[in-house]
């Protein structure tokens, strides 16, 4: 038994040398640098792409949209899918109620962000564009997607689906949502349209279509189950930037100046709901090359990964949650006030997106520091009453504004700004 034990004992050092890349055991465990920093970058371009959304159109719209185009949405879902795999809750009662927080929390942002402050404005100002501008608040956020991310796992980790072949359902959900996409007629009624959109790509407000989305999430499952076993990052990483830095770059150098046949043009709205098929492929290897750089440069710095990189990273859902409901509400309160023509004069976006950045910075510390007040930490009995509370107040909100909009709007008409 003892030689037994020496062997294998041997063996699993044999795995841990200078010459291998990969272990047979998780090695690689608790907080990663490199997924710190990218996380970090996120928010930092999320904040600033949400002000040029929603403040400015000027020179640099174009490149600030395209940055957040390759390291938006799916990187997010990406390190979501990451982190789930991280995650020491793996039973599958977690993933029910995390689900449920992220529903709700959901519905507080858009509540907070679009009802309210349009219903206002339009009580104020008589104006019918902010009541259809209150209709988004019916939508398919990124936090409700995450949530029905966390109840589809708990039935895919209920039925035993390994890591492989969650991916492998990824991808054709991915390619179903596509396809869906082109051969449905969705229905007549908005609503009803919407309500699909929360799955597949119809024309109303559906960001995040969970059918192609849900990819991106399965992939970084995947590979965070891979990433748990790299015991030589220097040479993973050095593989992934020699072998996946010019495909990606050929990649969309063609798909920038040539037409495929059936995906739609790489700069159309369509194009970032769906990412299909190759897009998708090569958004996943964009978020490795990121990976592989910020590895680098942390080891410049010593591979210790800065305090503010590090907080920013853990308090994600804050910073989505505070950043966007501050800038949606001045935003509806500017064009109420100044009407829809301030937008374009506003100056030096890139510096009021890092002004909101570093503001919701200090409401995140002084609650940390002196209220503590989180959604998450609250009292079960205190859950019981607030959650249902929200969605009475949705359902309420639903119906008083549904009736009165005459013309429907989303981002693909630009929400009516006309800008």
């Amino acid at each position: 038994m003892m030689k037994d034990k020496d062997r294998k004992s041997e063996k699993r050092e044999a795995t841990k040398t200078d010459d291998c890349i990969f272990s047979t055991e998780n090695v690689n465990m608790g907080r990663q640098p490199e997924i710190d920093y990218y996380k970090t970058l996120l928010i930092i371009i999320m904040v600033i792409e949400h002000i040029y959304d929603n403040y400015s159109r000027d020179s640099l719209a174009f490149w600030i949209e395209n940055i957040a185009f390759l390291t938006g949405a799916s990187g997010f879902m990406i390190l979501m899918g990451i982190g789930m795999r991280y995650s020491r809750h793996q039973e599958l009662s977690y993933f029910i109620s995390r689900g449920i927080l992220l529903l709700t929390k959901a519905q507080i942002v858009n509540l907070l962000r679009y009802a309210l402050p349009n219903i206002i404005a339009w009580r104020t100002t008589g104006n019918k564009l902010f009541i259809s501008r209150a209709l988004v608040f019916f939508q398919p956020d990124i936090l409700t997607f995450a949530s029905f991310t966390f109840f589809f796992f708990r039935i895919l980790k209920k039925n035993k689906l390994s890591d492989t072949n969650i991916l492998i359902l990824g991808i054709i959900m991915n390619n179903v949502g596509f396809l869906l996409f082109k051969i449905i007629n969705p229905p007549n009624s908005f609503l009803l349209k919407q309500m699909l959109g929360f799955f597949i790509l119809t024309y109303t407000e559906t960001y995040f279509p969970f059918f192609s989305y849900f990819m991106f999430v399965a992939f970084g499952y995947w590979i965070g189950g891979i990433y748990q076993k790299i015991s030589n990052k220097d040479k993973f990483y050095n593989l992934i930037l020699v072998f996946f830095t010019p495909i990606v770059i050929i990649y969309y150098y063609l798909r920038i100046n040539y037409s495929f046949l059936t995906l739609p043009d790489i700069d159309s709205d369509e194009v970032y709901c769906l990412l299909p098929g190759p897009d998708g492929i090569a958004e996943c290897m964009n978020t490795l090359i990121f990976f592989g750089i910020y590895y680098k440069i942390n080891k410049i710095f010593g591979g210790k990964t800065p305090y503010l990189v590090k907080d920013t990273s853990i308090n994600l859902n804050k910073y989505y949650m505070i950043h966007y409901i501050l800038e949606l509400q001045l935003t509806t309160f500017l064009r109420a006030t100044k009407g829809d023509a301030f937008p374009s004069k506003t100056k030096y976006p890139t510096l009021l997106g890092l002004m909101f950045f570093v503001i919701t910075r200090i409401i995140i510390d002084i609650n940390d520091r002196y209220m503590h007040i989180t959604i998450t930490n609250l009292k079960k009995s205190t859950k019981i009453i607030l959650f249902p509370l929200i969605w009475i107040t949705s359902i309420i909100s639903l119906i008083y504004i549904y009736p009165k909009v005459e013309t429907y709007t989303t981002f693909f008409n630009n929400y009516l700004y006309g800008v």
